[in-house]
């Protein structure tokens, strides 16, 4: 009888490490969403950066670390955006995790960045690739082959999902670039500089960006030369977001009637990357049609 009940439990413990999942840790929810669609119910994924958090403002939490002590790889996109994750990695014990970053081989914005108010410039990559559709499926193909290098038994499954999902977003492309395309006037302001991506994919033209460095609020002159140029221009639409909170970019609104137009670069509740897609498309829609 002992015998067989060793037996019974060797047998559960087994099934239990075959059927066990794979553990993803991602920096954003986009790639969580991406992952849960392509992984079904093959993968867990943990998203560190969370809420109206960004980023760039992120902070990691002692259960992040514990997170990535479990998991079996880690995906972000790259370029810095993840400057947080080797001492996290350090911190959790696991250096020797799996890191795939997801910008490589895609078509990059290179941007100027002002220093200190004055005529030098350093240059920088743009790391909001998600915004641009053709780089979304480019990013979804990638998941779906990293997923089948670390579980090579499901790969038919995450090939045949990422195709589904590759087929949804050509739908989202067809149906609001054309939309994008009849619009007389596609001049317009952003204060945050997550979207050139976007803004380029839909043929819309950034003429001018209230960040003059990311996360940095612009100054009092650099305030005035925008209201000036929006007049000027009579541009209708000026973009701002929700996750960072400041008064500037509606102050600016109000001085210039123009528009605030808010997108979010990140889930917000309980969105999809196809709602969130089409969300800032019917706000910027709504907004230069006006």
């Amino acid at each position: 009888m002992k015998k067989v009940l060793i037996k019974l439990l060797l047998v559960l413990v087994l099934a239990n490490l075959g059927s066990a999942k794979m553990q993803i840790v991602t920096s954003i929810n986009v790639l969580s969403d991406w992952l849960k669609i392509i992984g079904e119910d093959k993968i867990e994924v943990t998203t560190l950066v969370t809420g109206l958090e960004t980023p760039h403002t992120y902070s990691p939490r002692p259960s992040d670390a514990l997170a990535i002590k479990k998991a079996t790889a880690f995906i972000g996109i790259g370029l810095g955006l993840e400057s947080w994750l080797q001492p996290l990695l350090k911190s959790s014990g696991n250096n020797n995790l799996p890191v795939f970053y997801l910008s490589e081989s895609l078509k990059l914005i290179e941007e100027k960045e002002e220093e200190n108010d004055s005529l030098n410039h350093s240059h920088h990559t743009n790391p909001h690739v998600w915004l641009s559709l053709n780089n979304a499926k480019a990013m979804v193909i990638k998941l779906s082959e990293i997923l089948s290098s670390l579980d090579a038994d499901n790969a038919n499954c995450y090939v045949k999902n990422s195709q589904n999902y590759l087929l949804m977003l050509q739908e989202l492309e067809t149906t609001y670039q054309p939309q994008f395309l009849n619009l007389k006037d596609k001049r317009l302001v952003s204060f945050p500089a997550s979207y050139p991506y976007l803004f380029k994919e839909m043929g819309l033209e950034e003429v001018a960006r209230g960040e003059e460095n990311h996360g940095q609020e612009p100054s009092a002159k650099k305030m005035v030369s925008l209201a000036t140029l929006i007049k000027k221009m009579q541009i209708k639409v000026i973009v701002a977001e929700k996750q960072f909170s400041s008064v500037l970019p509606s102050t600016l609104a109000k001085e210039t009637k123009a528009e605030l137009v808010y997108l979010s670069p990140l889930l917000l509740a309980k969105q999809s990357y196809i709602q969130l897609m089409e969300s800032n498309y019917e706000n910027l829609l709504k907004g230069l049609a006006r």
